[in-house]
């Protein structure tokens, strides 16, 4: 009768690991990115979002190379992938344990950044105009 306690015991222990389920794989994801055409640079941000959360943020430390997991979803989740913020038109389906490989390709205008440094040019050079004193030429 001492065993029974014993006995009982280690039957639920052992069933507890019969309903018990496995942890969850992540899904690995690597690739290439670009921006207009050329690898991106290194520090480059890498962005998934799913439902409109962001689930990770990674930065390149390769030129043009990264690689994530994506793990924690519902299967079938659709995670929508940016570079540098831009959308790159790329969504991945979450399955766990799955290995997707990916090229991400966006274009990113510098056209603002022109402007901006056009606009501190012409700031700049009409503040040196304004305060630059003539010299004076004439006879002693």
């Amino acid at each position: 009768m001492k065993a029974f306690p014993l006995f009982l015991f280690l039957l639920i222990i052992s069933l507890s690991f019969v309903f018990a389920t496995p942890p969850q794989l992540p899904m690995i994801v690597s690739g290439d990115a670009y921006i207009n055409d050329n690898l991106a640079k290194i520090g480059t941000e890498i962005t998934a979002v799913v439902n409109g959360e962001k689930v990770i943020e990674i930065e390149t430390t390769e030129k043009g190379k990264f690689n994530f997991l994506l793990q924690k979803l519902n299967e079938g989740d659709v995670a929508k992938l940016y570079v540098d913020g831009i959308d790159a038109n790329q969504n991945i389906s979450y399955k766990s344990g799955d290995f997707k490989q990916l090229t991400l390709k966006v274009d990113k205008s510098y056209l603002f950044y022109y402007l901006g440094a056009a606009l501190i040019l012409i700031l700049g050079t009409g503040i040196i105009w304004k305060y630059k004193k003539p010299k004076k030429h004439g006879k002693k």
